[in-house]
Protein backbone atom coordinates (compact mmCIF):
# COMPACT_ATOMS: atom_id res chain seq x y z
CA UNK A 1 0.00 0.00 0.00
CA UNK A 2 1.36 3.38 -1.01
CA UNK A 3 1.82 5.76 1.88
CA UNK A 4 -0.20 8.97 1.89
CA UNK A 5 2.56 10.80 3.73
CA UNK A 6 6.19 9.75 3.90
CA UNK A 7 9.31 11.25 5.45
CA UNK A 8 10.15 12.75 2.05
CA UNK A 9 6.77 14.42 1.64
CA UNK A 10 6.96 15.79 5.17
CA UNK A 11 10.38 17.27 4.45
CA UNK A 12 9.05 18.81 1.25
CA UNK A 13 6.14 20.31 3.20
CA UNK A 14 8.53 21.77 5.76
CA UNK A 15 10.68 23.28 2.99
CA UNK A 16 7.65 24.80 1.27
CA UNK A 17 6.49 26.25 4.58
CA UNK A 18 9.88 27.86 5.06
CA UNK A 19 10.51 26.11 8.38
CA UNK A 20 13.84 24.76 9.55
CA UNK A 21 14.61 21.09 9.11
CA UNK A 22 15.51 20.91 12.79
CA UNK A 23 13.13 21.71 15.63
CA UNK A 24 15.15 22.91 18.61
CA UNK A 25 12.25 22.67 21.05
CA UNK A 26 11.65 19.06 20.00
CA UNK A 27 15.30 18.19 20.63
CA UNK A 28 15.19 19.86 24.04
CA UNK A 29 11.97 18.06 24.97
CA UNK A 30 13.44 14.73 23.87
CA UNK A 31 16.57 15.32 25.95
CA UNK A 32 14.54 16.13 29.04
CA UNK A 33 12.42 13.01 28.51
CA UNK A 34 15.58 10.90 28.13
CA UNK A 35 17.04 12.14 31.42
CA UNK A 36 13.74 11.70 33.20
CA UNK A 37 13.32 8.22 31.77
CA UNK A 38 16.77 7.21 33.04
CA UNK A 39 15.65 7.70 36.63
CA UNK A 40 12.38 5.79 36.09
CA UNK A 41 13.80 2.94 34.04
CA UNK A 42 16.85 2.64 36.30
CA UNK A 43 14.61 2.38 39.35
CA UNK A 44 12.62 -0.40 37.67
CA UNK A 45 15.83 -2.17 36.62
CA UNK A 46 17.19 -1.79 40.14
CA UNK A 47 14.06 -3.34 41.59
CA UNK A 48 14.46 -6.25 39.21
CA UNK A 49 18.14 -6.48 40.15
CA UNK A 50 17.22 -6.74 43.80
CA UNK A 51 15.22 -9.86 43.09
CA UNK A 52 18.34 -11.28 41.41
CA UNK A 53 20.54 -10.61 44.41
CA UNK A 54 21.85 -7.09 43.69
CA UNK A 55 21.52 -4.89 46.76
CA UNK A 56 20.50 -1.65 45.04
CA UNK A 57 17.70 0.87 44.88
CA UNK A 58 18.68 1.79 41.33
CA UNK A 59 21.51 1.63 38.83
CA UNK A 60 24.23 3.87 40.22
CA UNK A 61 28.01 3.99 39.83
CA UNK A 62 28.56 1.69 42.81
CA UNK A 63 26.22 -0.97 41.46
CA UNK A 64 27.83 -0.79 38.02
CA UNK A 65 31.27 -1.27 39.59
CA UNK A 66 30.19 -4.16 41.81
CA UNK A 67 28.05 -6.01 39.29
CA UNK A 68 30.67 -6.02 36.51
CA UNK A 69 29.42 -7.32 33.16
CA UNK A 70 25.89 -7.82 34.44
CA UNK A 71 25.77 -4.23 35.60
CA UNK A 72 27.18 -3.00 32.29
CA UNK A 73 24.50 -4.88 30.37
CA UNK A 74 21.80 -3.54 32.68
CA UNK A 75 23.14 0.00 32.32
CA UNK A 76 23.20 -0.29 28.52
CA UNK A 77 19.60 -1.53 28.44
CA UNK A 78 18.52 1.28 30.76
CA UNK A 79 20.23 3.90 28.60
CA UNK A 80 18.87 2.42 25.37
CA UNK A 81 15.30 2.40 26.64
CA UNK A 82 15.59 5.90 28.11
CA UNK A 83 17.05 7.46 24.99
CA UNK A 84 14.56 5.58 22.82
CA UNK A 85 11.80 7.49 24.60
CA UNK A 86 13.78 10.70 24.27
CA UNK A 87 14.34 10.21 20.54
CA UNK A 88 10.72 9.15 20.04
CA UNK A 89 9.52 12.34 21.70
CA UNK A 90 11.74 14.50 19.50
CA UNK A 91 10.82 12.67 16.28
CA UNK A 92 7.10 12.74 16.94
CA UNK A 93 7.06 16.37 18.05
CA UNK A 94 9.15 17.61 15.13
CA UNK A 95 7.12 15.60 12.55
CA UNK A 96 10.17 15.49 10.30
CA UNK A 97 13.72 14.10 10.09
CA UNK A 98 13.31 11.59 12.91
CA UNK A 99 16.84 10.19 12.69
CA UNK A 100 18.34 13.69 12.70
CA UNK A 101 16.41 14.66 15.81
CA UNK A 102 17.39 11.40 17.51
CA UNK A 103 21.06 12.10 16.90
CA UNK A 104 20.65 15.65 18.20
CA UNK A 105 19.02 14.34 21.38
CA UNK A 106 22.10 12.17 21.91
CA UNK A 107 24.50 15.04 21.18
CA UNK A 108 22.70 17.47 23.48
CA UNK A 109 22.59 14.87 26.24
CA UNK A 110 26.33 14.26 25.97
CA UNK A 111 26.95 18.00 26.06
CA UNK A 112 24.77 18.37 29.15
CA UNK A 113 26.56 15.54 30.96
CA UNK A 114 29.95 16.93 29.95
CA UNK A 115 28.92 20.44 30.96
CA UNK A 116 27.78 19.27 34.37
CA UNK A 117 31.01 17.37 34.89
CA UNK A 118 33.09 20.35 33.79
CA UNK A 119 31.13 22.73 36.01
CA UNK A 120 31.55 20.37 38.96
CA UNK A 121 35.30 20.18 38.36
CA UNK A 122 35.67 23.96 37.94
CA UNK A 123 33.59 24.78 41.00
CA UNK A 124 33.93 21.73 43.17
CA UNK A 125 33.60 23.82 46.33
CA UNK A 126 30.29 25.33 45.29
CA UNK A 127 27.48 23.60 47.20
CA UNK A 128 24.86 24.16 44.50
CA UNK A 129 26.96 22.60 41.75
CA UNK A 130 27.80 19.65 43.95
CA UNK A 131 24.15 19.10 44.78
CA UNK A 132 23.17 19.11 41.10
CA UNK A 133 25.89 16.64 40.18
CA UNK A 134 25.03 14.40 43.11
CA UNK A 135 21.35 14.39 42.16
CA UNK A 136 22.10 13.40 38.58
CA UNK A 137 24.59 10.75 39.72
CA UNK A 138 21.92 9.31 42.01
CA UNK A 139 19.61 9.04 39.00
CA UNK A 140 22.23 6.90 37.29
CA UNK A 141 23.60 9.38 34.74
CA UNK A 142 27.42 9.23 34.40
CA UNK A 143 28.82 12.76 34.62
CA UNK A 144 32.56 12.54 35.26
CA UNK A 145 35.68 10.68 34.18
CA UNK A 146 35.94 8.73 37.45
CA UNK A 147 32.48 7.32 36.91
CA UNK A 148 33.32 6.15 33.40
CA UNK A 149 36.61 4.68 34.63
CA UNK A 150 34.76 2.75 37.32
CA UNK A 151 32.31 1.41 34.77
CA UNK A 152 35.12 0.32 32.48
CA UNK A 153 36.06 1.23 28.94
CA UNK A 154 34.05 -1.55 27.32
CA UNK A 155 30.95 -0.76 29.35
CA UNK A 156 31.38 2.95 28.66
CA UNK A 157 31.50 2.31 24.92
CA UNK A 158 28.49 0.00 25.15
CA UNK A 159 26.57 2.62 27.11
CA UNK A 160 27.41 5.33 24.58
CA UNK A 161 26.35 3.11 21.69
CA UNK A 162 23.13 2.25 23.52
CA UNK A 163 22.37 5.94 23.99
CA UNK A 164 23.03 6.72 20.32
CA UNK A 165 21.10 3.77 18.91
CA UNK A 166 18.20 4.32 21.28
CA UNK A 167 17.93 7.98 20.25
CA UNK A 168 18.05 7.21 16.51
CA UNK A 169 15.61 4.30 16.62
CA UNK A 170 13.24 6.27 18.81
CA UNK A 171 13.44 9.31 16.54
CA UNK A 172 12.64 7.25 13.45
CA UNK A 173 9.73 5.52 15.17
CA UNK A 174 8.34 8.81 16.43
CA UNK A 175 8.52 10.36 12.96
CA UNK A 176 6.85 7.33 11.33
CA UNK A 177 3.85 7.67 13.62
CA UNK A 178 2.63 10.45 11.35
CA UNK A 179 2.83 8.15 8.33
CA UNK A 180 0.72 5.53 10.11
CA UNK A 181 -1.78 8.20 11.12
CA UNK A 182 -2.18 9.47 7.55
CA UNK A 183 -2.56 5.91 6.23
CA UNK A 184 -5.22 5.11 8.83
CA UNK A 185 -7.15 8.27 7.92
CA UNK A 186 -7.12 7.36 4.22
CA UNK A 187 -8.12 3.76 4.89
CA UNK A 188 -11.09 4.78 7.05
CA UNK A 189 -12.10 7.49 4.58
CA UNK A 190 -12.03 5.05 1.63
CA UNK A 191 -14.09 2.56 3.64
CA UNK A 192 -16.75 5.20 4.34
CA UNK A 193 -16.84 6.23 0.67
CA UNK A 194 -17.23 2.62 -0.47
CA UNK A 195 -19.98 2.05 2.08
CA UNK A 196 -21.78 5.21 0.95
CA UNK A 197 -21.55 4.14 -2.72
CA UNK A 198 -23.01 0.73 -1.91
CA UNK A 199 -25.89 2.34 -0.06
CA UNK A 200 -26.52 4.72 -2.95
CA UNK A 201 -26.62 1.77 -5.40
CA UNK A 202 -29.15 -0.03 -3.24
CA UNK A 203 -26.85 -2.96 -2.59
CA UNK A 204 -26.85 -2.44 1.16
CA UNK A 205 -29.85 -2.34 3.44
CA UNK A 206 -29.74 1.13 4.94
CA UNK A 207 -31.85 0.00 7.89
CA UNK A 208 -30.97 -3.56 8.88
CA UNK A 209 -33.51 -3.48 11.76
CA UNK A 210 -36.45 -2.69 9.49
CA UNK A 211 -38.35 -6.01 9.29
CA UNK A 212 -41.23 -4.62 7.22
CA UNK A 213 -39.44 -5.11 3.94
CA UNK A 214 -37.01 -7.47 2.30
CA UNK A 215 -34.09 -6.38 0.14
CA UNK A 216 -32.68 -8.66 -2.51
CA UNK A 217 -28.96 -7.98 -2.79
CA UNK A 218 -28.45 -10.11 -5.89
CA UNK A 219 -27.52 -8.10 -8.96
CA UNK A 220 -29.65 -10.30 -11.22
CA UNK A 221 -32.68 -10.24 -8.97
CA UNK A 222 -36.04 -10.07 -10.74
CA UNK A 223 -37.81 -6.80 -9.93
CA UNK A 224 -41.17 -8.59 -10.26
CA UNK A 225 -40.34 -11.18 -7.61
CA UNK A 226 -42.72 -10.99 -4.68
CA UNK A 227 -41.48 -10.33 -1.19
CA UNK A 228 -42.09 -12.78 1.65
CA UNK A 229 -44.81 -10.55 3.09
CA UNK A 230 -46.59 -10.36 -0.28
CA UNK A 231 -46.40 -14.14 -0.74
CA UNK A 232 -47.90 -14.64 2.72
CA UNK A 233 -50.65 -12.12 1.94
CA UNK A 234 -51.56 -13.96 -1.27
CA UNK A 235 -51.47 -17.32 0.44
CA UNK A 236 -53.88 -16.06 3.08
CA UNK A 237 -56.52 -14.98 0.57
Amino acid sequence: MAHVETARTRRRTIDEAGFSTTSGISVLAGTLVAFGAIALVAAAAGALGSTLGLDTDGISTDEWRQAGIAGAVAASLVLFASFFFGGYTAGRMSRRAGARHGVLVFVLSVLVMGGIGLAAWAASDTPTTGDVEESIDDAGVPTDADTWNDIGLGAAIASGVAMLLGSIVGGIRGDRWHTRLADAVRTNRDARVDDRDLRADGKVDTDPFDRTRSVDLREDADDTQLSIEEERARAGK
